[in-house]
């Protein structure tokens, strides 16, 4: 990631944003209104597989804000709102199988895979690759402390303290900041992850796995 040039502004999250945004933990295939989900690949694999239009989109985010650049092209309509963003040349359609493949490089990369549910609906109408430089609703969690307000997720990460080894690989991965090397030791504050899995399929020692929010 590069230097900041710009920044969302708490005005400016607040008024289109947050007050928008309430945070549930359900599953990700249950109905809901005005929420996000924060996704790990199997949860994601399914809802494409329910899609019958999904098209590929820029990401908005950080062409608004250029803190980081690549991937650009993480961002996905689904159904309806796919229809809309190709009919106004914003998106092409994809297959599927050209969507988990974005998708992956898109986590590879260390992005949060997210979706969106707006008022009005209940289906999942985006699936966004999210950084916590760029992003709108991940901005307003680290630099505000916004995440009750906005996430909800179905896993939490839980760690193995036998194996692990303070290596840091981890700590690089969470764009929630739960992770801190702290004089050379690992500190992980579970009240701050919300269960992406950007940091299980890296941890070189296998000490990190997902379960289910209790």
């Amino acid at each position: 990631m590069i230097p900041g040039k710009n920044d969302w502004t708490r005005e400016e999250l607040e008024k289109d944003y947050i007050g928008k945004m309430t945070a549930v933990t359900i599953p990700v295939n249950t109905s809901i209104r005005g929420r996000q989900r924060v996704l790990d690949l199997s949860e994601l694999e399914e809802i494409l597989k329910r899609a019958t239009v999904i098209a590929q989109l820029e990401c908005g985010c950080r062409k608004k804000v250029g803190n980081c650049i690549d991937p650009m092209d993480g961002c996905l309509g689904i159904n309806d709102t796919a229809i809309q963003n190709i009919e106004r040349n914003n998106a092409k359609q994809i297959t599927i199988e050209e969507a988990l493949e974005a998708m992956k490089r898109t986590y590879d990369a260390g992005l949060v895979h997210m979706a969106y549910v707006f008022e009005g609906t209940d289906r999942i109408e985006y699936v966004c690759s999210c950084c916590s430089c760029c992003c709108h609703s991940l901005s307003a969690a680290i630099r505000f402390g916004y995440e009750d307000h906005v996430f909800s997720s179905k896993y939490v990460a839980d760690q193995n303290e036998d194996r692990c080894k303070s290596c840091g690989t981890c700590v690089e991965r969470c764009q929630f900041k739960a992770r801190t090397l702290i004089d050379g030791n690992l500190e992980f504050r579970q009240d701050k992850c919300f269960g992406c899995g950007l940091c299980m399929n890296t941890c070189p020692e296998e000490a990190i796995s997902l379960v289910e929010r209790g």
